[in-house]
């Protein structure tokens, strides 16, 4: 997973390069991988197919909701390790794909939002946070729960919760 994110590929899937959603087979893709990131050719003939297995149903399943999501690949792999996503291969790969996006929706609410550990590291409540930054209260609480997506908030107010939280932009949106 970090060869896949580090070959830029994982990029073009998340701005929607359709050479790389429907143009390529998983075995492209992880051909093109490893000679992107190592500058070598791996043999074909010795790679195992992952047709149905646990390997490329988390692929599969990690694409659908990174685009369910709009959320990164790294992000989404910061939250849910590729060992977790392996473990949830036996009760969810039969299921509907929109069961993969619950289990995964939860795991992230559980896992509490970026603003809000950077704004408990300065130790300001949502309130406190909320009038040094002229944003609303009501904002802080739906970005902090993850019901509204601070990645898509105005940049203005990105940059007065990074200059309240005293810290970078990509701290706050990873």
């Amino acid at each position: 997973m970090k060869l896949f994110i580090q070959s830029s590929i994982a990029q073009q899937i998340e701005d929607g390069n359709p050479k790389y959603l429907a143009g390529k087979s998983g075995l492209e893709l992880y051909l093109e991988v490893i000679e992107r990131t190592t500058g070598q050719t791996p043999d074909v003939a010795l790679i195992e197919s992952y047709d149905r297995s646990n390997a490329y149903w988390v692929g599969w399943m990690l694409t659908h909701y990174q685009w369910y999501s709009g959320r990164s690949f790294e992000h989404i792999l910061s939250v849910v390790p590729y060992r977790e996503l392996i473990g949830l291969y036996e009760t969810l790969h039969e299921a509907d794909i929109q069961k993969s996006y619950e289990v995964l929706d939860a795991l992230f609410s559980n896992s509490g939002s970026q603003l809000k550990k950077m704004r408990k590291r300065v130790g300001l409540t949502q309130e406190e946070l909320a009038a040094a930054a002229d944003v609303s209260v009501n904002s802080i609480r739906a970005y902090e729960r993850g019901s509204k997506d601070l990645s898509k908030a105005q940049f203005q107010t990105v940059l007065n919760l990074v200059a309240v939280l005293k810290c970078d932009v990509s701290d706050l949106l990873n």
